[in-house]
């Protein structure tokens, strides 16, 4: 959010930034046992971009990609509506899923803080917590859950 009044306007009059992450975590579910088990959550590199109308910038919208890359690749991906509180915390909720090979589909609630590296970087930090209860990559028809923390680059496009 502090990339605000330095990215760009374009045309249309949303303001762009873009990401690229490293993340892991937790990931809990039932392995068939009945109980809720944990594990770490494979490294995923995420990548995307927020969009905010340059008259409210503290309402965006963020869309991600991301790719899991331990024991075998995952392709998915997440839709959230972002909520900045001050130009370096925000808060978001959304919709995330995975596509390939598998499918999993849930909704996803985090938070967003930006250290400030220049006029226009930041270092992200952002914790997460997902629920997918549906999709054919379940374990024992129990929900998925992760909590996951990222990091990476933020810049203003």
């Amino acid at each position: 959010m502090f990339l605000a009044k330095h990215g760009h306007a374009e045309d249309n009059g949303y303001l762009i930034d873009g990401d690229f992450g490293l993340g892991s975590g937790l990931e809990g579910g039932d392995s068939g046992s009945g109980k809720l088990g944990w594990r770490r959550a494979r490294l995923r590199i995420t990548t995307g971009i927020d969009l905010r109308s340059d008259e409210s910038e503290a309402d965006a919208f963020g869309f991600r990609a991301f790719a899991e890359l331990e024991k075998r690749a995952t392709l998915g991906g997440e839709a959230r509506y972002e909520r900045w509180i001050s130009h370096n915390v925000g808060a978001y909720a959304g919709v995330i899923g995975e596509i390939a090979p598998n499918t999993l589909f849930g909704g996803s609630v985090g938070a967003t803080v930006v250290l400030p590296l220049g006029k226009r970087a930041g270092l992200f930090l952002e914790p997460s917590f997902s629920v997918m209860p549906v999709g054919s990559d379940l374990p024992s028809n129990a929900p998925l859950i992760w909590l996951l923390f990222s990091v990476g680059i933020k810049l203003g496009l």
